[in-house]
């Protein structure tokens, strides 16, 4: 297994050596662990309710509106508004080395961050850049204010005891305010208010026609929802179902066959391999870096896409190791990119 390791190591960089152990801890020997990258994604799906609700007079919308287009059951339907998607970087256990701790050895000088991922040898350490997760509850924002439950009529219409007065009543009601409005705007009135008087009594009328208007065509109500979906892909994949909408529970799991599935697909690059040189002079590999791999990702519904994106991937990506023969120059200093196990620079 060892030998299969060290030759499918030394055909990705170009030449032949022998690789640096997984980690293993060996009685009587100290060692320096570290991992490289492994990139998590993370799906903030937002989804927007619609409920419509029929008003109390919508019988007789035609009768006092001549009013046909009017909602005449209550139901909810549910769409995906937007789709974000950001990443998280976690150490990758497939990918933890040991170094053995040497006198005087420069890679006693390797440093990791607080995942223990690689950061470099000799270098500052570096932070960790992740998604917040303590926002990870389902937020609910509402869209436009609630009816209320009293009806806006005066106390002649609500004593009438007829559901046909009282509609009559808030038609009543509904004409006035327009009369009202046209004599503001048109200046046909006493005592004409001045700008900002005038914009707030605009704006009332405007809200008591919408809620006795409501109550003959019926009411619309927008609210969004918002929920997280985390992925981390070990492997390419071509339209794995990630999620699925229910029209009734909004995200469901992937499992769920109540919801109409949602599908991700993960293509990285191709990486062309060196063959390796015969003649090349056998070199021990004692660190290893990472070349990420550029990875499109795409979120669709089956018809068309909804989301895509590119990004560094490092678990998608070759092994690169740097060979024993550069660790003797001393003060050698490396930086890696934490996030994508990238080798960013070599300083001798």
């Amino acid at each position: 297994m060892r030998q299969f390791v060290i030759i499918s190591i030394l055909l990705i960089v170009g030449f032949l050596g022998k690789a640096q152990s997984d980690f293993s801890l060996t009685e009587g020997v100290s060692v320096l662990t570290y991992s490289l990258p492994k990139t998590e994604l993370c799906f903030e799906v937002e989804i927007e309710t619609i409920t419509e609700k029929p008003g109390v007079f919508y019988l007789y919308s035609q009768r006092y509106l001549a009013v046909n287009k009017v909602i005449m059951e209550e139901k909810s339907t549910l769409k995906i508004k937007n789709i974000k998607m950001t990443s998280n970087t976690i150490p990758d256990l497939k990918r933890r080395y040991a170094v053995e701790v040497l006198p005087k050895s420069v890679l006693n000088g390797i440093v990791v961050d607080s995942q223990g991922i690689l950061c470099g040898v000799n270098v500052e350490p570096k932070p960790v850049v992740q998604c917040d997760r303590n926002n990870d509850t389902n937020n609910n924002v509402t869209i436009g204010d609630q009816s209320s439950d009293i009806l806006p009529l005066t106390q002649e219409y609500m004593m009438a005891g007829s559901v046909a007065k009282m509609a009559e009543g808030a038609a009543i009601q509904i004409y006035n305010i327009r009369s009202s409005r046209l004599n503001l705007l048109s200046g046909d009135v006493d005592h004409m208010p001045d700008g900002d008087a005038m914009k707030m009594m605009l704006s009332g009328l405007d809200k008591k026609e919408k809620e006795l208007t409501e109550l003959f065509v019926g009411s619309v109500r927008k609210s969004t929802t918002k929920h997280k979906i985390y992925f981390t892909p070990e492997n390419p994949v071509s339209k794995e179902i990630l999620f699925r909408l229910s029209a009734i529970r909004g995200v469901v799991d992937k499992d769920d066959l109540s919801g109409e599935p949602y599908f991700i697909t993960v293509t990285p690059e191709k990486f062309q391999k060196q063959e390796p040189d015969p003649k090349a002079k056998l070199e021990k590999a004692v660190l290893f870096t990472v070349i990420p791999a550029s990875t499109n990702i795409t979120i669709s519904d089956g018809v068309k896409d909804i989301l895509k994106s590119n990004l560094q991937l490092p678990q998608l990506g070759e092994l690169m190791m740097l060979p024993e023969s550069l660790f003797k120059v001393p003060g050698l200093s490396i930086s890696v990119d934490n996030q994508t196990g990238r080798l960013l620079e070599i300083k001798k």
